[in-house]
């Protein structure tokens, strides 16, 4: 049986602000430090984190639907960076603040 909160919280809920959990698995967390640096294409990622291209391929789609990411295609290559202002914008401004920022600007009716 499952308890409310993992039904309430489930990836597949309607939940508004999925994309606040997105944020909870280190994987990408280690790819959003990862681009911080500078954009990179997958292999990149995958050599600085050590991490299968499969599964870093597919944490980069989750952090696409939720506006964390973005890419350029460069030949056959697609290049990520960072595309939220979250990571980016002043030190001085309260996480949770630029956390709701995002949601309102990019979460809006998705889920």
């Amino acid at each position: 049986m499952k308890s409310s909160f993992s039904s309430h919280y489930s990836p597949k809920s309607s939940y508004p602000h999925k994309c606040l959990g997105v944020l909870g698995n280190k994987l990408r967390c280690d790819i959003i430090n990862s681009l911080r640096k500078e954009p990179k294409t997958v292999q990149k990622i995958c050599k600085e984190i050590k991490a299968e291209q499969s599964i870093v391929s597919h944490a980069l789609k989750d952090l696409r639907k939720c506006s964390f990411v973005n890419f350029k295609q460069k030949g056959k290559e697609r290049e990520y960076y960072l595309s939220s202002d979250i990571f980016t914008k002043s030190k001085n401004k309260p996480l949770f603040e630029l956390l709701k920022e995002h949601v309102e600007k990019n979460c809006k009716g998705k889920y």
